[in-house]
Order: structure tokens, then sequence, then C-alpha cells
């Protein structure tokens, strides 16, 4: 029996053939950088808080131009921080927009993170931002992943 839709004609359902779903690990929603671009930098993955995306030890490409806020989005964000040498902590963090309960016309960022030295899987939620102030906070967007040699390796496997 074929299925038909509401105008009569057969359902687009029909025409295509079942797809069994084959888990792919090596596909990534952030693309993979063989070399590092210019006006970005690296950022050691410290967890799997962010898996699939990013993975403990590899190695984040952050775009220093991108400041703005996106919903769902990765950012590195800074702290500051007076026990570093440096005046700053650097922390990989997802970006959430939230509408306040009071006033639904008011937004608000939140930066969530996770806490790797607590020694479980802990996230923190920071904020409420306006965009202005965690545009300020925010170091860039994370772009991707940097795979040394990845287009080498590419190219070999073909």
């Amino acid at each position: 029996m074929t299925r038909r839709t509401s105008a009569g004609r057969p359902s687009p359902a029909s025409h295509f053939p079942a797809i069994p779903f084959e888990h792919q690990p090596e596909l990534r929603a952030l693309m993979m950088f063989p070399t590092l671009p210019p006006g970005h930098m690296t950022f050691p993955v410290p967890d799997d808080a962010f898996y699939p995306h990013l993975r403990r030890g590899e190695f984040a490409v952050v775009d220093l131009a991108d400041h703005q806020p996106a919903e769902g989005e990765l950012f590195l964000i800074s702290y500051r921080s007076l026990s570093m040498e440096s005046g700053h902590v650097y922390a990989l963090c997802a970006m959430r927009l939230k509408r306040s309960r009071v006033d639904p016309a008011r937004t608000s960022w939140y930066a969530r993170h996770s806490l790797p030295e607590a020694g479980v899987r802990a996230t923190l939620s920071e904020g409420p931002f306006t965009t202005e102030h965690a545009a300020e906070r925010l170091v860039g967007r994370v772009e991707g992943v940097w795979v040394p040699g990845a287009a080498a390796r590419g190219a070999s496997a073909s």
C-alpha cells in the first residue's frame, strides 16, 4: 500500500528507501584545521564536557575576532584571577540566552562550563551578562579542532 498525502499524491517517503543508521564517530560538527588560520589561537580541551564536538586532549581553534555571544555556540571566556601570574583564567564555555521570568522582553546571557578539577562531572553557569558585558569577557568563538597534518593524512588514505 502506498502512503498518500492529504492532496492524494504519494508521500515523498514512499520514494526513498529506509537507510539504516550507522554510527560514524569520525564525523564532527566543528571543522578540523590542519594549520592554524591567521587571527586564531588554540586552547587545550581539559575534559569531555563538550563531547562530541570537543574531546579531552584536543586543541580547540578559537577565532579571536568573534566576540559576540550566540545561542549554543562554544567560546573561550576570560575570568580575572589574582592568583594567576597573568591575572586571568581561561575556560571553554557554551553561551545560553535566557528570558527573564518577570519581564519576558528582557534577556540575559549565561556562560555554561565544566569544573574538571572537581573530580566529578560538574557544570557551572555564570551570569547574567548583558550582550556587551558577555562580549567583553569572551576571548573568541570556537570554530574547530586543530589536527596537525589532517590534510596530509586524508590525502594518503585515498
